[in-house]
C-alpha cells in the first residue's frame, strides 16, 4: 500500500513539474532545449501513473506480477485502460516519449532549429520536438492523471 501511495504522489508531483515547465518557465526563458526536459519529466510522470494503476490492480490480485520492462507493463495496462475508461492513446504517447528518450541517449547529433529541438539517429532519421507537440502531450497527460486520481481516490496519500 505504501508503494502505491508513493507512486501516486510521484506521478502527481512530476506532472505538476512538467506542466509548470511548459506553461510558466518555457515562455519566460525560451530555451528550446528545455522541451526535451519537459518531455522527460512528463514521461516519468506518466510511467509512474501506469505503475500506480498496475500496483492497484496487483493489490487486489486482478493482474499478475510483471517484469519491470515498459512494454510488458503497457500490454497489461491496455486491459486495465479499458476497464477504467482511460484513453488508449496514452500507451502510444508513452511509447513515443520512450522512443524520444532512447533517440536522445543513443543519437549522435541533436540541435535546435527554428524553435524546435531535433534529435538525429545514426541513419539521420529525425525526431522533432516543438512546444505545440509538448503541450499536446501535456493535455493528454492531464486527462490521464485526472482519471488516475479519480480511480485511485480511495487510496489516501
Amino acid at each position: 500500500m505504501e508503494e502505491l501511495k508513493q507512486l501516486i504522489a510521484e506521478a502527481n508531483k512530476e506532472f505538476k513539474k512538467a506542466d509548470h515547465l511548459a506553461y510558466m518557465t518555457y515562455p519566460m526563458v525560451r530555451e528550446t532545449k528545455l522541451l526535451y526536459v519537459i518531455a522527460e519529466v512528463l514521461y516519468n510522470s506518466l510511467s509512474k501513473g501506469v505503475e500506480a494503476m498496475l500496483a492497484y490492480e496487483r493489490l487486489y490480485k486482478r493482474i499478475p506480477l510483471v517484469p519491470g520492462c515498459l512494454e510488458a507493463e503497457l500490454e497489461l495496462f491496455k486491459d486495465v485502460a479499458g476497464k477504467y475508461g482511460f484513453n488508449r492513446n496514452i500507451v502510444l504517447m508513452l511509447l513515443d516519449l520512450k522512443a524520444l528518450m532512447n533517440a536522445k541517449k543513443d543519437g549522435p547529433v541533436e540541435f535546435v532549429r527554428q524553435g524546435k529541438f531535433v534529435i538525429c539517429d545514426e541513419d539521420y532519421g529525425m525526431k522533432v520536438l516543438d512546444i505545440q507537440k509538448v503541450k499536446a502531450y501535456i493535455m493528454d497527460g492531464k486527462e490521464f492523471i485526472a482519471r488516475m486520481n479519480h480511480v485511485l481516490r480511495s487510496v489516501k496519500v
